[in-house]
């Protein structure tokens, strides 16, 4: 049976018990063997004009207290010498015996809720910096908020309760030096408590010793005695440690699980992410992660969110892409907040305007029709804005960023590692296009472009619940291509009438393929389709039709289609 959480507000006759409860929770925390004085924090706290009795909060397990969160008026000191009041929490203590049963997830959401209803603007306190972001709280300095000495560090964090409310608050934070504790004052306090064995803290040699040479000197030129200690650094600080690299992290992060103690968050983690973007309070689920990309359902004030991650460098032009196609009036869900690496979307399941794609979208005429308008729209504003057709791209627009192109694909040496990995290096068509590399790249480049979508399948497509309207998800392969190419692209998925929808709807005149874009496609994406599947761990199907045409001649007929049609006289 599940024990239910109660979160009350402490009453005096609970006061002893917690502050008992406060020294065990802290027994042996980070480098102290002992408790470092956090209950004599809490019995001397309660007392001071700076004590917020409001937020002050037990939590019960079965009718035992379990934790406890304090909270404390604070400051930040401008450069012009204003003091703005924000709140500071802490210490938040749990018993050892509860621990991981989310006692301390319950407390921090109930009170930083209840900050919010009293109209407090923001939350700053120092803590374990990789455990408080996954509620919101972000490094202080990234609001220009330091230490009251002018330090940054990632231990100190703050958050918003409201959007805006540290817009031009900087400077220097201050609390009440009643957490400047007196270690005789602490000494003579724990006293009047049972007496306690002090606790042997984990010897971090039980993690160096696992470590390569250049990882143990960082943890030495850090001065690390304990592998607890860790905890008062992020996985992003130890990361700019000077010999400290992401295999290191992985790999202390694998022993740190070994012996309990918390791991350390890698910068490409959700929790940062949604950290930076100021959601507050998240409830993450993960829908799926594969070759470097994270999708994450995400709620929020009853508001409803992706969140999309994207761990390889050279993914993350799909944030660029989302910018470009909002300024080109391109149809897309609106990109709320992104980071350097992660991109956050209001939640098509909660929409109630658009839905998901389904696959019976793929035989709808109505569905294709309206598929074919945002296509249409795509490859003519694309053709402007990469200056096609003596067009030239509006100064209003944002420069170009880097586009994917399909063709940059086609390398000699990808074509060498084709012929391996399928078997064919005596294939004709091998020899036949290293004879003419320099032509087939030449007459690549001289092809018309337009933006091409270049991944259209129904998982990636939403569409109006009155079917007026669709729009594509996903454009990490948005990038410059045939327009051609791109419709063949659909029309394959679509069912005849469906396909012949489409073509209705886009329309021929100045949008038509001409016979030199369909040649070099007939050629160009069978052997894109090839490139692509070897370079998966194992061969797809859906790149074995490319494969039987490879087998068959039909790739090199279709090379010399192309290349001997330029030939032609007109």
């Amino acid at each position: 049976m599940t024990s239910t959480i109660r979160i009350r507000l402490e009453k005096p006759q609970d006061y002893h018990a917690v502050e008992e409860l406060t020294r065990k929770a802290f027994w042996g925390c980070m480098n102290q063997p002992t408790c470092d004085g956090e209950h004599l924090l809490v019995h001397k706290l309660r007392n001071l004009p700076s004590f917020v009795p409001e937020l002050d909060f037990v939590a019960e397990v079965d009718g035992q207290l379990a934790g406890h969160i304090i909270y404390s008026i604070a400051g930040v000191i401008t450069p012009d010498d204003r003091e703005i009041e924000v709140l500071n929490f802490g210490p938040i203590s749990v018993l050892p015996e509860y621990k991981r049963s989310g006692i301390g997830t319950a407390l921090m959401r109930h009170s930083v809720l209840e900050a919010q209803k009293l109209g407090y603007r923001a939350i700053i306190f120092y803590g374990h910096p990789d455990y408080y972001p996954r509620f919101g709280f972000n490094r202080a300095s990234s609001f220009g908020i330091t230490s009251e000495n002018g330090k940054s560090f990632d231990a100190l964090m703050a958050m918003p309760l409201y959007d805006g409310a540290l817009d031009g608050v900087s400077g220097r934070y201050i609390y009440d030096k009643v957490y400047d504790t007196d270690p005789q004052e602490v000494d003579e306090f724990d006293q009047t408590f049972p007496p306690k064995e002090p606790v042997v803290l984990p010897p971090i040699k039980l993690l160096t010793e696992r470590l390569p040479e250049n990882a143990k000197r960082a943890m030495n030129a850090h001065k690390i005695a304990y592998v607890s200690q860790l905890q008062s650094y992020s996985g992003v600080e130890i990361l700019s440690w000077e010999g400290i690299g992401e295999q290191n992290m992985v790999q202390i992060n694998h022993i740190l699980k070994e012996l309990g103690q918390p791991e350390k968050l890698l910068p490409t983690s959700h929790i940062l992410q949604l950290a930076q973007m100021g959601v507050r309070l998240p409830v993450v689920q993960k829908i799926r992660q594969k070759a470097g990309i994270a999708v994450h359902r995400v709620e929020s004030g009853g508001a409803h969110y992706v969140l999309k991650v994207l761990e390889n460098p050279e993914d993350r032009r799909e944030i660029a892409n989302y910018e470009m196609l909002a300024a080109l009036g391109i149809p897309t869900l609106p990109m709320l907040k992104h980071t350097a690496c992660a991109l956050l979307l209001p939640d098509v399941e909660h929409s109630s305007e658009y839905r998901l794609g389904c696959e019976a979208d793929l035989s709808d005429p109505k569905v294709a029709t309206a598929i074919a308008k945002w296509y249409r729209k795509l490859h003519g504003k694309g053709r402007a804005y990469l200056g096609q057709n003596g067009l030239a791209a509006s100064p209003e627009l944002p420069a170009s960023p880097e586009l994917y192109d399909e063709t940059d694909k086609i390398t000699l040496s990808n074509l060498d590692m084709v012929a391996r990995i399928t078997d064919t290096p005596d294939n004709a068509l091998w020899s036949a296009i290293r004879a003419r590399f320099d032509e087939i790249r030449h007459k690549i480049a001289d092809l018309p472009r337009t933006l091409t979508y270049n991944d259209f399948y129904w998982t990636n497509l939403v569409v109006a619940k009155d079917q007026s309207s669709a729009m594509m998800l996903d454009f990490n392969l948005l990038g410059k291509g045939s327009a051609y190419g791109d419709q063949r692209n659909v029309i394959s998925s679509l069912s005849a009438e469906a396909a012949d929808a489409f073509l209705r709807e886009y329309g021929v005149g100045e949008d038509s393929a001409s016979e030199e874009e369909k040649a070099a496609d007939a050629f160009l994406s069978p052997l894109v389709t090839l490139v692509t599947a070897c370079e998966s761990q194992s061969f797809p199907g859906w790149a074995e039709q490319s494969l039987m045409e490879l087998e068959e001649g039909a790739i090199l007929e279709s090379l010399n289609r192309w290349l001997d049609s330029s030939r032609r006289p007109s």
